[in-house]
């Protein structure tokens, strides 16, 4: 299987709140054929749902040669999963022909509430399934906390249907839970074919391991948001090819699995001309896939 490149727009997200068409003008300009849309304005912490009828966004992307593969949407982070309008959203994305739905990420930080979270999961990607969507979730660090001899992300595996639940993998987030990203993807297999690519400066904001550092600091990661507050600085994020992700090695080994379908720039950092950046990094991409 051949990978395409891609953008999680949640790269240009500043500039998206200030002109939403004029900025996936310039995504389309930057080179970029697929992306995947982000449901939150981060200005106006309103939906774009909300404020732009489905039509329009479907003739832009038509206008512009873009094709919606994934939106990162669902309930706001801590709020209940099932209250969330998912009817809705599979009628607004579904008319753009988007048919993949990602969970941006679940606040677990326990046994107990990894299980809820799995069970609301299972539930909601029967949902998506029988309406002929994918339904996916997009990993962070905190998942990867142990307990016991397991990791919660070992728990959700565990508790989830492959047939109702598929993972997006954040690489660099992996490494920031002191993890192999190509041991994670092994142990997906199928269940995993988009991943998220950014790339981590070499001097960070904290240590690489942010759960290391947290478990020194007698930080048990009860509130994860806190925690990247704490952990994590947007320093810490730079243009692909210029910080620690080793792109070679790894994609040699992706490739070779042979299940990824889409790796997907999400570009963190700041820089002077996020265009610029989001161009270049399109360029590495393309080097490895």
């Amino acid at each position: 299987m051949t990978m395409k490149a891609g953008i999680n727009i949640f790269s240009v997200y500043r500039e998206l709140g200030e002109d939403y068409f004029g900025t996936l003008q310039k995504v389309a300009e930057a080179g970029y054929e697929n992306i995947e849309l982000i449901g939150f304005n981060m200005k106006s912490f309103t939906r774009y749902i909300d404020e732009i009828p489905m039509e329009s966004l479907r003739d832009k992307c038509r206008e512009l040669g873009l094709t919606a593969i994934a939106v990162h949407e669902g309930a706001q982070p801590g709020a209940d999963l099932l209250a969330n309008d998912w009817d809705g959203l599979m009628s607004y994305y579904g008319g753009i022909g988007c048919e993949r739905i990602v969970l941006p990420s679940v606040w677990i930080s326990n046994r107990e509430d990894t299980l809820r979270a799995a069970e609301q999961m299972n539930r909601i990607g029967k949902k998506m399934k029988d309406n002929g969507f994918g339904f996916y979730l997009h990993n962070h660090a905190h998942e990867f906390k142990s307990i016991g001899n397991e990791t919660l992300f070992d728990v959700l595996l565990e508790n989830t249907d492959p047939a109702y639940l598929k993972f997006e993998v954040d690489l660099a987030w992996v490494m920031r839970a002191g993890l192999d990203p190509v041991q994670v993807l092994t142990k997906l297999g199928e269940r995993c074919d988009i991943i998220h690519q950014k790339d981590l400066a070499h001097e960070l904001k904290g240590q690489l391991n942010i759960l290391e550092a947290a478990e020194r600091e007698g930080d048990n990661m009860q509130s994860p948001f806190e925690a990247y507050q704490k952990y994590v600085g947007p320093q810490d994020f730079v243009d692909l090819g210029t910080g620690r992700f080793d792109f070679a090695g790894v994609y040699e080994q992706i490739r070779a699995m042979g299940h990824v379908q889409y790796a997907l720039v999400e570009n963190e950092g700041e820089s002077a001309d996020k265009f610029a950046s989001i161009r270049q990094d399109l360029e590495i991409i393309r080097k490895y896939i």
